[in-house]
């Protein structure tokens, strides 16, 4: 049993899941550990003292190079937002490169951002101007206090050590109604259920928890969310050899079958009590 604090309680006992031991895949990852909480059942990575968390990794450039590809994987959240709110105040925490502010931008949001890695803050930047916040939400409400409409997590809230603690600086700027909106990794998918540690959405370097829908919408619930909808999607491995295309494909149909897939989006709206 390994002692480490959790979402539902201090000092709660991890059972190891997944021990990363003598690796030739991963190598940076040996002596890493994913445990699951025996009071909730969230799994959670834990690192030796030799190992640390790179909790703002980010692949701005990439996302540039790649710029095409991006907007049609983001332009879903877009269309999801736009089932709740035609317009209104839109902040973007760990926006990147900002790709997702521009489709926002065109649809007539008044959009913001905050990105703590300062590679993509500048990126952001010369887009958008003072539109964007160099560092955290913590420091952001501290300077630039506003009621938001929407606020928006995409694969961001897994880096985040102190969950609780963020979803209440988010009910202080998110207005009463206002949509959440969460992309995160789903480990309750068949392709993680076969591949373990070796699927590619643990990143057990930079992702400290490992949500399945059931958890994180019963935490949302529980903080004063109403979640409104959950979507899926898996992901489509182009850079991949092609049998191993075909190998995934085939998966995520499974996936698809049971309702659910390797990446989750959820949207949930602030209750007007914001009771926690």
């Amino acid at each position: 049993m390994i002692k480490s604090d959790c979402l539902c309680q201090k000092n709660s006992l991890f059972q190891p899941k997944i021990v990363y031991e003598n690796e030739t895949v991963f190598r940076n990852f040996n002596s890493v550990t994913i445990g699951r909480c025996i009071n909730c059942g969230l799994l959670k990575t834990v690192l030796q003292p030799k190992n640390k968390f790179n909790p703002q990794t980010t692949h701005a450039d990439f996302y540039e190079e790649k710029h095409f590809l991006f907007v049609s994987l983001l332009q879903p959240i877009v269309d999801q937002i736009k089932k709740y709110k035609k317009t209104g105040l839109v902040l973007d925490v760990g926006c990147s490169s900002g790709i997702l502010l521009e489709l926002l931008k065109k649809e007539g949001f008044d959009i913001y951002g905050i990105e703590p890695n300062k590679k993509a803050f500048l990126i952001s930047q010369k887009k958008f101007g003072g539109k964007i916040f160099n560092g955290y939400l913590s420091e952001y409400i501290k300077k630039k206090p506003r009621g938001f409409d929407v606020i928006i997590y995409n694969h961001v809230l897994e880096h985040i050590d102190k969950v609780v603690e963020e979803i209440n600086l988010i009910k202080k700027v998110l207005k009463p109604g206002g949509l959440l909106v969460i992309g995160v990794p789903n480990i309750n998918n068949i392709i993680f259920f076969l591949r373990q540690k070796y699927w590619e959405y643990l990143v057990a370097l930079e992702h400290i928890w490992h949500f399945s829908k059931k958890y994180l919408v019963n935490f949302l619930n529980k903080k004063g969310f109403n979640v409104s909808e959950v979507s899926f999607s898996n992901d489509r491995r182009p850079d991949y050899p092609i049998l191993k295309r075909g190998y995934f494909y085939f998966l995520s149909i499974i996936n698809k079958l049971f309702n659910t897939g390797e990446l989750m989006l959820i949207v949930a709206q602030l209750k007007y009590d914001k009771h926690d």
